[in-house]
């Protein structure tokens, strides 16, 4: 078997080869994994709408925010309407 060598890509369960990768039907391969994970940033965007409203929020006179009860009981309320309406 001759060796190649390939980067690739895992997305949604698939491994995606970069670059050109030469195999016939149903040849085996040896898969050596070298994994660099990407870093995941925390914190908002820096650019977009989001970072607009993030570093100016839109202030709304006599807002009260929903406390976590109050934000499941709606939440009840509109899964149960969904579920009536089909």
């Amino acid at each position: 078997m001759k060796q190649q060598n390939c980067n690739a890509v895992f997305e949604n369960g698939v491994l995606r080869p970069i670059g050109n990768l030469q195999l016939a039907e149903g040849e085996s391969v040896k898969l050596i994994v070298e994994s660099h994970s990407i870093p995941k940033t925390k914190g908002f965007p820096e650019k977009g709408l989001i970072a607009q409203l993030t570093a100016h929020p839109i202030k709304i006179e006599d807002f009260q925010p929903l406390t976590k009860e109050s934000g499941e009981h709606l939440v009840c309320i509109f899964i149960s309407r969904l579920k009536s309406a089909r």
